[in-house]
């Protein structure tokens, strides 16, 4: 419980830390897989709050309150959290099918697209753009060349010749001199600057790394020293949680970065525009294909499943072992192995002739398989009853 205790509030912690910094990160850049990240930060410090309190009650024991102990406590924390996780990243990935449908420049052209259509006549300089405009039943289209809109002096060409920076001048100086009005909106809506693009890029997969690192390395202290010293099923949690929280950003790192490097090679693909909604797809998918098997595993041990095979045969043989030849009976139904918590739970039921049989032989029997099942791997509990032979009520 210690080893727990520091470990998890440790991870909380840096989960602050780490949450706070990504929020800040995707407020800076915009970018979709860093948001997906940042809420998957956000999570895991819920779920580390969550892990906090089933730690506190799993250490502070109250036998009268609770008789059999807390051992299920552990299960519902991990249930409560990997269905929050789950829950949070299908809202998120909603939000990326939308972008993906999208397209963020289109939103762009038609909004400048509107500015103008919806500008009154007393401003005179946008009466010749107006002009420009073809509108048929709420949708607007800009004339083209060829249809007639007039040329004139490209004003995006002569800004940046002074005012841009030198990604900025050099992309603009080949473009022409002349353009029509539909041409020069539909380049401020396309417009991008590569340069503060690549900055941004490299800042933010900078500080991702920083976070892969740190939870490889909290991954593996889980896996190899942690879990095998304390047993505890939070932890694993946490781990499994670290574990893909590596893979996920590790992903996100290299295929952002070969986005960027290779747009000529993904463009045949998808839009340089979409990679960034598409990524955090996928990425949304992956954390909740995780957490869905942890939410499965762990109602599965709330439901007191009945244990494998293999254990459960072991149990009857032991249980068989010790009634052979004494005044006491079983039968293969009366003897029921299920998990319960952390470990399972053995019921055995013994019949016993209660006119011949003593009380003190029926004791003998019931504490040699007590002493036979208890140190039994993954054993929880034990509990013996006996009934008479009439199937009267049971008792232990």
């Amino acid at each position: 419980m210690r080893i727990v205790k520091c470990t998890t509030r440790f991870a909380t912690v840096m989960c602050v830390i780490i949450a706070t910094v990504k929020v800040s990160i995707y407020l800076y850049s915009g970018a979709e897989v860093v948001r997906t990240s940042a809420l998957d930060s956000l999570g895991d410090l819920m779920a580390n709050m969550i892990t906090l309190y089933t730690g506190y009650r799993m250490t502070n024991v109250d036998l009268k309150k609770y008789p059999v102990g807390q051992k299920k406590f552990q299960s519902i924390g991990c249930l409560v959290f990997s269905t929050l996780m789950f829950a949070l990243m299908f809202g998120n990935a909603l939000g990326n099918l939308e972008s993906l449908i999208e397209s963020k420049d289109d939103i762009g052209y038609m909004a400048i697209t509107r500015f103008f259509q919806q500008t009154t006549g007393s401003i005179s300089d946008f009466d010749a753009w107006k002009d420009d405009l073809e509108c048929k039943e709420g949708s607007c289209e800009w004339k083209k060349a060829a249809d007639g809109a007039k040329a004139i002096n490209n004003p995006l060409k002569q800004f940046f010749a002074v005012n841009g920076d030198e990604a900025e001048k050099k992309t603009y100086a080949d473009q022409p001199d002349q353009l029509t009005r539909g041409e020069i909106v539909q380049q401020i809506a396309d417009y991008e600057n590569e340069a503060e693009q690549w900055q941004q890029l490299k800042t933010q997969n900078l500080f991702l790394g920083c976070c892969a690192t740190y939870k490889f390395c909290l991954w593996m202290y889980c896996i190899l020293y942690a879990i095998p010293k304390s047993g505890s099923s939070v932890l694993v949690a946490l781990a499994t949680d670290k574990r893909n929280d590596f893979m996920c950003t590790s992903f996100v790192i290299l295929s952002t970065f070969f986005a960027a490097i290779f747009p000529e090679l993904t463009g045949k693909f998808i839009s340089d525009e979409k990679v960034d909604p598409l990524v955090s797809l996928l990425l949304s998918f992956f954390i909740m294909y995780s957490w869905s098997e942890l939410m499965m595993e762990h109602m599965t041990l709330l439901s007191e499943q009945v244990a494998n095979e293999e254990f459960c045969e072991g149990v009857r043989k032991e249980v068989f072992d010790v009634v052979k030849g004494s005044p006491c009976g079983v039968a293969g139904d009366d003897i029921k192995v299920y998990m319960s918590g952390m470990g399972n739970t053995i019921e055995v039921t013994l019949t016993v002739n209660a006119g011949s049989t003593q009380f003190a032989a029926v004791g003998d029997v019931v504490q040699k398989l007590r002493t036979r099942l208890r140190p039994l791997e993954d054993v929880d509990r034990v509990l013996i009853m006996t009934v008479p032979a009439n199937d009267a009520a049971p008792s232990s």
